[in-house]
């Protein structure tokens, strides 16, 4: 599902309904697949707006995403699952913020 979320996220013009077959086969439920595809979407469109308009995350908001972030990778750790690479990387930002924190 998750490979599946990101394709539509980077390439949506090439999914098929062999894609969609695929989460079938799977498990997924055609209801479920619309639920996938409409937060895919939304979520999409959302940074779409943000990075569109030029907004920041804020430094609170960037630290928990860090923290979810670290939360989600030992939870797919455990399922013996390594997560793709961030490509929101905010680390650097909640460093910098911590640094100007602790002065």
């Amino acid at each position: 599902m998750l490979e599946y979320a990101e394709a539509l996220t980077i390439a949506p013009a090439s999914m098929t309904e062999d894609d969609i077959d695929r989460l079938r086969a799977v498990g997924w439920t055609d209801r479920d697949i619309l639920d996938i595809v409409s937060v895919c979407a939304y979520f999409n469109f959302r940074v779409r707006i943000v990075d569109g308009l030029g907004l920041g995350v804020s430094d609170e908001t960037a630290e928990r995403a860090v923290q979810a972030r670290i939360h989600a990778a030992e939870l797919a750790k455990e399922k013996g699952i390594e997560l793709p690479k961030d490509v929101w990387d905010l680390s650097d930002q909640v460093e910098k913020a911590s640094a100007k924190a602790t002065r």
